[in-house]
């Protein structure tokens, strides 16, 4: 897997191949506020954010010492859905 980067609303966002549908749904699903309000909430806590694409992929939003985030596919939790 090769490792990607993207600014999503002035955030710099690390991710390998599974975590593209993750950077697809942050950066142009959710409105840009929606968006902004994870990345803040992330950084101010700067514990791990959890969240749930519209259709069930589940993905973890990491901040970085740097201000940059890296973004993950959780995919021991999700259920199978036959595809």
């Amino acid at each position: 897997m090769s490792q990607h980067q993207k600014n999503i609303h002035g955030y710099n966002v690390f991710y390998d191949d599974d975590g593209a549908l993750g950077i697809e749904h942050l950066a142009y699903v959710l409105s840009g506020d929606e968006s902004q309000s994870m990345f803040q909430s992330c950084h101010r806590s700067l514990t791990k954010l959890n969240f749930e694409d519209r259709l069930g992929r589940n993905f973890i939003l990491i901040p970085k010492m740097n201000g940059d985030y890296e973004l993950k596919r959780n995919s021991s939790s999700e259920k199978f859905l036959g595809f």
